[in-house]
């Protein structure tokens, strides 16, 4: 049995904002770290939280994240939040390559993994990395 860790955190916080709910609970792991940090800057979320799960594990961890979304009076910040790149089916793209679309609009971020870690797709074209595409946000 394969299991993406991405698709598990898109759709518990994609799942959490379609029913308002304040707060989300995901597990830990480095990637989904590395992509709660860039909603975190990038305006998405308020905050997120390490905490120690002894009585209720996730997935088999004792550690999980703590995520508390973003809301505009009763509107979600989080819209859509999609995942590209899959397991059987990857998307690599060059630099130059990176949908321009999501450069100039401010409201959304693509998620690159990249040799340095996973960025957003404005990190990544000023760094010039290219690398793949896990998904979007808007």
């Amino acid at each position: 049995m394969i299991h993406d860790s991405i698709s598990d955190l898109f759709t518990r916080i994609r799942n959490a904002s379609l029913v308002c709910q304040d707060k989300v609970l995901v597990p830990y792991n480095k990637i989904n770290k590395q992509i709660i940090q860039i909603l975190l800057q990038q305006g998405f979320i308020h905050e997120f939280k390490e905490i120690n799960t002894d009585n209720n594990r996730v997935h088999g961890v004792n550690q999980s994240f703590v995520l508390t979304l973003k809301y505009e009076k009763t509107t979600p910040v989080i819209l859509k939040l999609q995942r590209l790149s899959r397991p059987s089916c990857r998307l690599y793209v060059k630099v130059q390559n990176i949908p321009k679309i999501f450069r100039e609009n401010k409201l959304s971020v693509i998620f690159l993994s990249t040799s340095q870690g996973i960025l957003s797709d404005r990190e990544a074209y000023r760094l010039k990395l290219g690398g793949e595409i896990l998904g979007f946000v808007s």
